[in-house]
């Protein structure tokens, strides 16, 4: 600790050193308890989509964690029979996914979800770690990627669009403004 220490006597100087060692110290422990605390396993995969939502891959587990609502719901990947993706009912680019678990029932794990990007990626590691969890369809990894260039285009589309808009606007006023011009 470099302290300068003007017109101190020695031993308040001795004192006030140590007090910050200790002071220091217990820093060091309340920093490591919290980090003891907080000590959570990062997940090898993390989905976000919608608003404070995301999926989270474990190696033995997927979780569902709403962050805003402070939710987590935990599925272990034994007890998941197979994955179901279905487009959205009303929003078919909001994609609804569902777990069909071993004891029968279907749950809806994720309403609304448009990383399609991630969720590839998610899909790719979960067939590394759980290869016994059907995907319903069948060919899902195809059809996100379809999903992607088809948004990737209607993007385009609508940039296009917007674009040529513009430029025909242009065109316009520098045809009236020519016109105005002859006449006067």
């Amino acid at each position: 600790m470099d302290v300068e220490h003007h017109g101190e006597d020695e031993e308040s100087v001795r004192q006030t050193e140590a007090a910050g060692g200790a002071e220091a110290e217990d820093e060091e422990l309340a920093t490591d308890s919290a980090a003891d605390e907080g000590a959570e396993e990062a997940p090898l995969v993390r989905v976000r989509y919608g608003l404070g939502k995301e999926l989270r891959l474990y190696p033995d587990a997927i979780v569902v964690a709403l962050l805003e609502a402070h939710e987590e719901t935990r599925y272990a990947l034994e007890g998941i029979r197979r994955l179901i993706l279905v487009p959205g009912e009303y929003t078919p680019s909001k994609l609804v996914l569902m777990f069909e678990l071993d004891d029968g029932n279907t749950v809806i794990a994720a309403e609304g979800m448009t990383n399609a990007r991630g969720f590839r990626q998610m899909l790719a590691r979960l067939k590394e770690i759980a290869p016994q969890i059907e995907l319903d369809p069948d060919n899902m990894d195809e059809q996100l990627a379809q999903a992607l260039d088809i948004r990737r285009r209607y993007s385009l589309g609508c940039y296009g669009v917007v674009i040529g808009a513009c430029l025909l606007l242009w065109i316009f006023y520098l045809v009236v403004a020519l016109i105005g011009h002859v006449h006067h």
